[in-house]
């Protein structure tokens, strides 16, 4: 698609949240950016190869690993758009800076769950307590790291828990350094194929629901921001619409990024369920959304319950459902 196609696009945005149409050029002219948050293997990753980069607006990529320290630049302000599981938001809340949840995003996770070294002895959940288990605090690792002990009698207090980012545990689980890891995706496959891991448990029966886009809103109050939001969204939508058809590319991409083989992520491809997505709010994923707090607060790590339908907006909604993509 070409940007003027692009401009009329994001005019009709504009449009629809009831903005100005003629705000749209004056949008394009002004300095300030729009501030996403960058993660290898996002949507961020494949703008170009769909045709999606060339923004009316400049663009500000925020680079930072992900879990907390997401929450810590929105709290700060320096940032306006990010993509998370739907265990972050819940803590942004019990912290005082809660987010707005704007779109959700399916894709399907392979061998999501508990992995073990073969020949470790750890034959069951019970074996574990006591050992070593790495997890991503606050996000769906944790909730399925949750589910699994709770459903075999155990709590955290009975396992040696070791939260870190998801590529620092590979390293330590090749190493030797840790006993268990919640993984999934092409990490779980790293694990399986390169790392002499096996899957202990399946977490995949605890849907943790679709992962989520978040903003503020401080940033939805700021002029412009909404329209360049409503036009970001329909650019990831069809990014990902792009990555559907052309797994090849996707894989080849994500090689380059990584490092990682495109033959593991394209049986990572092969594998999913469900295509990646990105859709407008639903009561799915509030419901599912609800049942992740109520468990986080039933083991104690949130203090006060929590009532998630508040941090819903649908008003991208209309811009997200139905509409066929124009992804070139």
């Amino acid at each position: 698609m070409t940007i003027d196609l692009h401009r009329r696009r994001f005019i009709q945005c504009s449009a629809l949240l009831g903005l100005a149409a003629g705000m749209a050029p004056a949008l394009a002219s002004t300095p300030e950016a729009l501030r996403v948050w960058r993660y290898k293997g996002q949507a961020a990753s494949f703008l170009g190869d769909a045709g999606q980069a060339a923004t009316p607006y400049p663009v500000e990529w925020v680079d930072i690993p992900g879990g907390t320290m997401v929450l810590e630049a929105f709290a700060s302000d320096s940032l306006d758009y990010a993509f998370m599981s739907p265990v972050l938001p819940l803590f942004a809340s019990a912290a005082g800076n809660p987010l707005v949840l704007i779109a959700s995003y399916q894709g399907e996770q392979y061998g999501s769950g508990l992995i073990v070294k073969r020949g470790s002895g750890i034959h069951s959940i019970a074996d574990l307590k006591g050992k070593r288990i790495s997890f991503v605090r606050a996000t769906d690792t944790h909730y399925l790291l949750l589910n699994l002990l709770r459903d075999n009698g155990l709590t955290l207090d009975d396992v040696q828990t070791r939260p870190m980012p998801a590529r620092d545990a590979l390293v330590a689980f090749q190493n030797g350094h840790l006993d268990a890891i919640i993984a999934g995706g092409i990490g779980a496959l790293q694990a399986v194929t390169h790392m002499d891991g096996e899957l202990l448990a399946d977490a995949n029966r605890y849907g943790c629901g679709n992962y989520l886009i978040a903003t503020t809103a401080k940033v939805l109050a700021q002029p412009g921001k909404q329209a360049r939001i409503a036009d970001f969204l329909e650019r990831e939508r069809a990014t990902w619409d792009w990555v559907e058809r052309n797994p090849q590319a996707w894989a080849a991409r994500n090689e380059t990024l990584t490092g990682i083989s495109r033959t593991l992520y394209l049986q990572q491809f092969d594998q999913r369920q469900r295509p990646c997505r990105l859709l407008p709010v639903s009561d799915e994923d509030i419901a599912a959304q609800q049942h992740i707090a109520d468990l986080f607060h039933d083991s104690g790590l949130l203090r006060q319950p929590v009532a998630v339908r508040d941090f819903w907006d649908r008003r991208f909604s209309s811009l997200l459902s139905g509409q066929d993509s124009a992804a070139a």
